[in-house]
């Protein structure tokens, strides 16, 4: 009988410019994959071996040398830099905000510091573009707009330990906008070395690196005008839902062909059958995503620009086709709007699932993890929030049992029987009463609704005295064509006497462009005895070639579980389908 050929799985040679993280041992005792056909699903067990990397640190410098020299080994030189970085002076503000009438003239001044060398600094005006993230950078390629004038020298030597104050005025266009923003460049031309006819030893090698020093300067002024003419051209022209690490997120791209900047207010909104399913979601540039107060959501967009916005959807979104209304406004009044329709499936967003659970047809429940502790870092009390979706009035009990199904006593809850009705939300405080003897507990509260017929077991944990230890052992990565797609799995074991928590991210990077991340975990808890695979479907999109994977699993305080770094040639039948599960080792 003829025997299929394994599926060749090529481990590359080592690449300079991959580095390398520590990476666990293989697990030499794990079963040999065998053939099997498992329902439409096959997974090619791949055995990821360590390999030494030749790696080059390269730290950079504002006079920065190598030397170079042979060593014992065949490999040949090996080179070490210096690092030594800090720019040759530093520019403050590096944004003026002010508010303006269209036709005024504003001045403006930055102070520039020598940080300790000698420097030939030039000044201009410079046009200004936007990346989708809504970063501003210069663009040098492009016509400056007009209306900036200096009243100080554009160019001149700075000693050290010497200020400066860069002067000069902005108009305000007349154009109907409410914002404008004008760039300015300060640049310093840099220095190669100090000495760089030194004599050298014979057989060294010097390398030298040339660093520029530059400041990308704004002058931001709002006008306040409320006839913005141009704003409604600009135009949504896709809108989406996504998991990001795990959880329901829209991205919404707005472009503006104008030749004016605008600044406007962004939200969105899921719709089903007619009615809202969630409340209007604000979006933000991703750049302005780690602000805390309102000025989060407040989105300017340059001439002749697209941006990508963002915004988190909370709570739990049920499977189904949903329109994505997205709408732009300036102010209090609406200037733009676009539909896009969307899907979600079941497994469409996992991380939800550490967050919020849900029973039945519309009820969930948050959190879905139940902590309580005597310890410090843990919390004697907490709240349950009980939101019933549906269109019929649920009946809900709650019981709390340890591990072995015994009813616990040492917890209290504000109310174990209740009935929610339709679109109504209950509070329930759960807290921790009495003395126990033993350090931890765990075990689960059971959230039974009696029109279901249905019951949700959440994970309860009580730590008395003392967390238990994390005990987490993982088997071999695995390369696997699951019914959602080619992953990237591998098992993890709890073989402690506590719940441990997962977090696991795998970064999926190719010679060329931006490292694709996929999560899993999502700090969802692993029962003591359970074992659990975690899986990162890569990108249907994912093109055959050599590609760098970097695994980090991870538990409580950063515990790390386990590191994977390799090389490894995904190949057009890795990428494609077949029928049987096909073991390999490198």
């Amino acid at each position: 009988m003829n025997k299929k050929p394994k599926l060749p799985i090529r481990m590359l040679a080592p690449m300079s410019f991959f580095h390398r993280l520590p990476a666990v041992a293989p697990n030499t005792n794990s079963p040999v994959a065998h053939r099997r056909r498992c329902q439409s699903v096959f997974r090619r067990a791949i055995a990821f071996r360590s390999m030494a990397m030749a790696c080059i640190a390269v730290a950079v410098s504002s006079h920065a040398f190598a030397q170079a020299q042979s060593g014992a080994a065949s490999a040949g030189k090996r080179i070490s830099l210096t690092r030594s970085v800090e720019p040759s002076f530093r520019v403050e503000p590096v944004v003026h905000r002010f508010r303006a009438r269209r036709g005024e003239v504003i001045p403006f001044s930055f102070e520039i510091a020598s940080t300790g060398k000698i420097m030939n600094v030039d000044i201009s005006a410079v046009n200004l573009r936007q990346e989708e993230t809504g970063i501003i950078l210069h663009d040098e390629n492009s016509k400056p707009m007009g209306g900036v004038r200096f009243t100080s020298p554009k160019q001149f030597q700075l000693r050290p330990g010497e200020k400066f104050q860069i002067e000069g005025e902005v108009t305000v266009p007349l154009n109907k906008t409410n914002y404008v923003s004008f760039g300015i460049l300060v640049r310093d031309g840099g220095q190669i070395s100090d000495n760089p006819n030194e004599p050298l030893e014979t057989g060294k090698t010097r390398a030298a690196i040339r660093f520029v020093t530059q400041y990308v300067l704004r002058v931001d002024i709002e006008t306040g005008a409320q006839d913005v003419g141009d704003m409604n051209r600009l135009h949504f022209d896709r809108g989406e839902l996504i998991a990001k690490d795990g959880l329901p997120y829209i991205n919404a791209y707005l472009t503006n062909p104008t030749d004016d900047a605008l600044e406007c207010d962004v939200r969105a909104q899921l719709n089903a059958n007619d009615s809202a399913t969630t409340a209007p979601i604000r979006l933000n540039m991703p750049s302005r995503s780690e602000l805390k107060d309102d000025s989060r959501y407040l989105v300017r967009i340059m001439p002749h620009s697209r941006l990508r916005l963002e915004g988190p959807v909370k709570g739990v979104i049920p499977e189904g086709d949903y329109d994505l209304n997205v709408r732009l406004s300036n102010g209090r009044r609406s200037m733009v709007q676009a539909d896009f329709p969307t899907r979600v499936d079941s497994n469409s967003f996992r991380g939800l699932s550490a967050l919020v659970a849900t029973l039945g047809d519309g009820l969930s429940i948050e959190p879905a993890q139940v902590e309580l502790g005597r310890v410090s870092d843990a919390n004697r009390m907490t709240t349950l929030q009980f939101l019933n979706r549906g269109n019929e009035p649920k009946s809900v009990r709650l019981i709390a049992k340890d591990h072995a199904g015994v009813a616990l006593d040492g917890i209290m809850l504000t109310s174990k029987s209740f009935v929610l009705k339709p679109g109504r939300s209950k509070t329930v405080r759960a807290m921790l009463r009495g003395q126990n003897d033993a350090n931890h507990q765990w075990g689960t509260l059971e959230v039974v609704c009696d029109e279901e017929n249905a019951s949700k077991q959440l994970p309860l944990a009580l730590i008395h005295a003392q967390r238990p230890e994390i005990q987490l052992f993982t088997e071999e990565m695995q390369w696997a064509q699951l019914p959602t797609g080619n992953a990237f799995t591998m098992k993890v074991q709890n073989r402690g006497d506590g719940y441990a928590p997962l977090f696991a991210d795998l970064k999926l990077a190719a010679t060329k462009g931006h490292p694709v991340k996929l999560s899993d975990g999502f700090g969802a808890w692993l029962a003591p005895g359970q074992t659990r695979e975690l899986q990162f479907v890569v990108p249907e999109t994912t093109q055959p070639g050599p590609y760098q994977i970097t695994l980090d699993v991870r538990s409580a305080n950063d515990l790390i579980v386990a590191e994977r770094t390799l090389m490894l040639e995904l190949t057009p039948e890795m990428l494609g389908q077949a029928s049987e599960q096909v073991a390999a080792r490198p």
